[in-house]
């Protein structure tokens, strides 16, 4: 470990003076509050403060500036700086603090700062956050160096990061923390008390209950704190435990999970293994992450654009993330152009057909992204299930019609109004009904159906859903033009 790191830790080295935990300590207590309906606006101009002083090699003002900050603010306020000043600041701040913003921080800085620290400086932070983050840390290591890390820390965090680094990312055990405390049933309440006050006070932040447990580790109940705080201290634990509590299992999907706690309006979720062995809990922060996380997916695949573009500044790796889906949805067009070149003689035979082509496609479109951002947001929030779309499919189609009617009417309407001729105005009229009941559908069926196939059903509602109604759209447009031409009714 390097002198200045270790200096710093003690409360010695530059970056800290001779009294560095008191004066910690009073400034976290007393840090910046800013305000919350004018965030963005205090996060601006802390940035252009944190440039300034920068550009001016400040260094005792960045630092006394960060420390002022809450981590999560100020992971907010060095986020569109460059990674290099980034990790100027974060170099600045003692390792428990550090160890907070590391938390909170986006990964292209946390790689790029760790890649100036040595292994033990890493496995120092990395002990001083709670261990679901220590996991998430370590797993973005590579190999090698993540193995070196865990190889140089306490033995205690050590085999706590290693179980959890067994569960896969985006399941529970993956999401979970082992920050938690057991007791029996058979324990006083006074035993039940001394085992918390025997934690450390970063772990009692996030503690909310006390799990009870019987020999075997298998989870029988919980106790809340302010129920040990009322009772008396000879008073049995099972006597106060709520019996039966609701948990989830190691490799439950971490979207499964948010949802749980969500309709359960749970701030603390046990985790337990097919035994019924606890052997973790969730808290809502992580359960807020993981929503922020599943919403992002889900917009990325609305849009068609990679997750990774999230708070990526490279135009030129978001232009490579965007060019194959882009050229795949060009491809997909090609079959547009194909039924478009098969209707050429009924278009040319009457061009005034032509200019309504765009408007017809673009309607499909906005038809079928509608409907199928309802179904996604549905299914997404369990409002929607499989077994139960009766209702919601007879809505959707009633809206169709009742919407694909109303647009019919108003674009036979138009083009008569332009074009004088009642023949045009009733291909449109019908085209447009057809097709939204054809988006519609599109936007509502797919979403579910890929959902009951066990797939993500937000990748319904890009490309696919636009390049499919573009095609049918078309193939109604023109079939409707060539029908009404030989019949004699398009002169």
């Amino acid at each position: 470990m390097s002198e200045e790191f270790k200096d710093r830790e003690r409360g010695q080295g530059p970056a800290a003076g001779s009294e560095r935990t008191g004066a910690v300590e009073e400034e976290r207590q007393d840090e910046r509050v800013l305000d919350p309906g004018n965030l963005d606006a205090e996060h601006h101009a802390l940035e252009i403060e944190f440039r300034e002083y920068l550009d001016r090699g400040a260094t005792e003002e960045l630092r006394n500036l960060a420390l002022e900050l809450s981590p999560g603010d100020l992971s907010e306020v060095l986020r569109p700086l460059s990674v290099e000043d980034t990790t100027a600041v974060l170099k600045l701040l003692p390792p428990d603090d550090l160890a907070e913003v590391l938390s909170e921080i986006d990964n292209r800085s946390l790689s790029v700062l760790f890649a100036l620290l040595d292994v033990d400086e890493i496995a120092d932070l990395v002990e001083e956050m709670p261990s679901d983050d220590a996991a998430d840390v370590i797993g973005e290591l590579d190999e090698e160096q993540a193995a070196e890390v865990l190889a140089a820390m306490e033995e205690e965090e050590r085999s706590e990061v290693a179980e959890l680094l067994q569960y896969a990312p985006e399941t529970a055990g993956g999401l979970m923390g082992k920050e938690y405390t057991t007791c029996t049933e058979e324990e006083t309440v006074a035993e039940a008390a001394a085992r918390l006050r025997a934690l450390d006070v970063s772990d009692l932040e996030e503690t909310h209950f006390v799990y009870v447990v019987d020999r075997r580790g298998r989870l029988t109940g919980r106790v809340p704190l302010i129920r040990l705080v009322i009772s008396e201290p000879e008073v049995q634990v099972r006597d106060l435990m709520e019996t039966d509590p609701l948990y989830v299992e190691v490799d439950l999907d971490q979207e499964e999970v948010a949802s749980f706690a969500q309709r359960h309006d749970l701030i603390s979720v046990p985790v337990v293994d097919h035994q019924m062995r606890l052997v973790g809990r969730i808290t809502v922060d992580d359960v807020l992450d993981v929503m922020e996380e599943e919403a992002t997916e889900d917009i990325s695949r609305l849009a068609g654009v990679s997750v990774g573009e999230f708070g990526e500044q490279s135009a030129f790796r978001v232009a490579r993330s965007r060019v194959p889906w882009l050229f795949g949805a060009m491809v997909a067009e090609l079959g547009t152009a194909t039924v478009l070149g098969h209707f050429e003689a009924s278009l040319e035979a009457r061009v005034t057909l032509v200019i309504y082509i765009p408007m017809i496609m673009a309607m499909a479109g906005n038809i079928g992204i509608q409907t199928s951002s309802v179904v996604v947001r549905g299914l997404a929030t369990g409002e929607i299930d499989f077994y139960h779309v009766g209702r919601h499919l007879l809505r959707e189609m009633g809206t169709a019609v009742l919407v694909g009617m109303a647009i019919a009417l108003a674009i036979a309407g138009v083009s008569l109004l332009f074009s004088g001729d009642p023949s045009i105005s009733l291909v449109l009229g019908l085209t447009m009904l057809l097709v939204v009941l054809f988006a519609a559908t599109t936007g509502t069926g797919m979403p579910l159906l890929l959902h009951r196939l066990g797939a993500d059903p937000a990748v319904a509602t890009g490309p696919f859903i636009t390049t499919a109604n573009d095609m049918v759209s078309m193939a109604i447009y023109g079939g409707l033009a060539t029908w009404m031409l030989k019949l004699g009714a398009v002169h």
